[in-house]
């Protein structure tokens, strides 16, 4: 009897267990269109109910949620990416986890080409510990297909969806961030240099100025292209790189820092290289190839201009460098900022009679001259500065530049031609052995463990997002870096007063992620929200999806982002 009353006890308790499930897991799409050329991108939904939480990929407590996928043959799993985690507490111990809806993103690819179009049927499991005031361990799996497309196919729908369209807009795009560059700060100091040259462009032929504007541009579009090559190169081997990586590195940022103070020092008057170091800017007396030099000059444009981001420019670079094109449009992207940042010198030099209205070079070219050194002194107390966040030691360049500095003067005293043959020789070696102590010192400061920044109270990180979005705060995220031109000035806008009373106001939390050093786990956040380089300002409120705001901030643009997601 006693048996008999216990059956339907235990069928009600598993029946219970059954109808107790406390996630639902199901996948969108279910079917996903793949080529060889294009990922699926899959949805893994779990929607936990109220008053649950699940774990995350990496539980340190509890155990991890974790996706089996069987997939046919051909086909690889390349990623999953996951929402930030939220902190909850349990008995006076912190943990990440989620709650409510999560969404998991998965990309599929595809290692083959095929002639026709096939369906292939493909399988995900997942399993999950559900916990509240006790724990569940569940699982479930969803089955979904994949729909392979051949090349030639996928490349008609992309024409039919628009993607040719589009992909012109982010030329549009470059272009229009490359022509704005121009007026970025980093430029401002080449800038000077190309009004000293055109100057001395009046007095020649209409036919020789447009020549020397299309050098100048074709050392801009090279550059360009030069770095985009080497981002592409260094990111397929795993490198997570973006714009302006290469101030990231300190001896590049030194070696900048010791050209422009050499070129601040020949417009200052302490030496006059001719051919040389003064030459190679573009503003020498006389010059043995002026339009070489008119090409190395766009040389330097290009690396002064890398730490800026100017508006437009921020989304064509991240699709230039996300892997979803293809790398003859990720070229044409970078080919195309290149055109925009040199076209206003190629227009002023091909408008007919344009040489009238420039004033004839003379006596007050020198003096601007002297002015111009004024920008460049700037430039080198700002790579100083970049140098000292990126090592600490500010000691080794400071010695750098002296040594740089004594020997350039023994140059410009010693190597003239009144001066005995012997004496000008000694001058001549002078300088470039004075040149290469002062690089020898430059990376000496880089050797050690010093190249770390201190982490701050303030240090953007995806927990602390997520941590403080739990606790009911908003969070702006700033990601910047020391050597970003633009995110200096962004930084007077988002320290104003007025902008850290609304902030105080709404409760709003600032977080920075510095981008100074090379840092992959920001390099993949800038990704996340298709940019390759900073700055890049988020506004994360309690819930829902963040607010990204201009390259260039206004305080107008933060007050209407703070009024959006209240």
């Amino acid at each position: 009897m006693k048996t008999l009353l216990k059956t339907p006890i235990l069928l009600l308790f598993f029946a219970q267990c059954a109808a107790a499930a406390v996630v639902g897991f199901s996948v969108e799409p279910r079917t996903a269109e793949i080529s060889a050329q294009k990922p699926a991108e899959i949805a893994l939904k779990l929607s936990v109910k109220k008053g649950w939480h699940i774990y995350g990929k990496s539980a340190q407590t509890g155990s991890p949620t974790v996706f089996d996928f069987s997939l046919p043959k051909g086909f690889r799993l390349d990623s999953l990416e996951w929402q930030p985690e939220k902190t909850f507490e349990f008995m006076g111990a912190k943990f990440g986890g989620y709650d409510g809806e999560v969404l998991v993103k998965a990309k599929i690819s595809a290692s083959e080409n095929t002639d026709t179009p096939k369906n292939f049927s493909a399988k995900v499991s997942a399993s999950w510990l559900a916990c509240s005031d006790t724990c569940v361990p569940e699982s479930a799996s969803a089955d979904f297909g994949l729909l392979q497309i051949p090349a030639e196919k996928s490349a008609e729908i992309s024409e039919t969806g628009g993607a040719i369209a589009g992909f012109f807009a982010v030329l549009a795009a470059a272009f229009s961030g490359g022509l704005i560059l121009n007026l970025m700060p980093c430029v401002l100091p080449v800038l000077g240099i190309k009004i000293i040259s055109f100057a001395k462009s009046a007095n020649g032929s209409r036919a020789a100025a447009i020549l020397n504007a299309l050098c100048y541009a074709g050392g801009i579009v090279a550059t360009f292209l030069l770095l985009a090559v080497i981002l592409l190169v260094l990111r397929s081997g795993g490198e997570s790189l973006g714009w302006g990586f290469q101030l990231q590195n300190p001896i590049f940022s030194s070696i900048m820092a010791l050209l422009f103070f050499a070129m601040a020092l020949s417009f200052a008057g302490v030496f006059e290289i001719g051919a040389g170091l003064t030459g190679f800017a573009g503003v020498g007396g006389r010059v043995a190839n002026k339009y070489a030099q008119a090409a190395l000059s766009g040389v330097l444009a290009v690396l002064v201009a890398s730490p800026c981001t100017a508006p437009f420019m921020g989304s064509a670079l991240g699709v230039a460098l996300s892997g979803g094109v293809s790398a003859f449009e990720s070229l044409a992207v970078f080919a195309f900022l290149g055109l925009g940042m040199a076209s206003p010198y190629v227009v002023l030099a091909a408008v007919p009679n344009a040489k009238k209205y420039l004033p004839k070079a003379g006596a007050w070219t020198e003096r601007l001259k002297q002015i111009l050194s004024i920008p460049l002194f700037a430039t080198v107390a700002w790579l100083v500065w970049i140098y000292g966040r990126q090592t600490g030691s500010l000691g080794h360049i400071l010695a750098a530049l002296a040594v740089a500095a004594a020997g350039l003067r023994i140059y410009g005293v010693y190597a003239q031609p009144h001066r005995p043959r012997t004496t000008r020789r000694s001058a001549i070696v002078a300088a470039p052995l004075a040149l290469a102590v002062a690089v020898c010192l430059c990376v000496s400061g880089t050797n050690g463990e010093n190249g770390k920044m201190p982490a701050a109270e303030n240090a953007w990180s995806a927990e602390k997002v997520a941590k403080l979005r739990a606790e009911g705060r908003s969070v702006y995220v700033d990601f910047t870096a020391a050597w970003c031109l633009t995110c200096q000035y962004n930084k007077s806008i988002l320290y104003s007063p007025k902008i850290e009373k609304l902030f105080a106001e709404n409760g709003v939390k600032i977080l920075v992620g510095d981008w100074t050093n090379k840092n992959g786990t920001i390099a993949k956040e800038l990704e996340k929200y298709g940019r390759a380089g900073v700055p890049l300002n988020l506004l994360f409120p309690p819930k829902g999806e963040a607010v990204v705001l201009p390259a260039l901030l206004t305080e107008q643009a933060v007050i209407e982002a703070v009024d959006k997601i209240k």
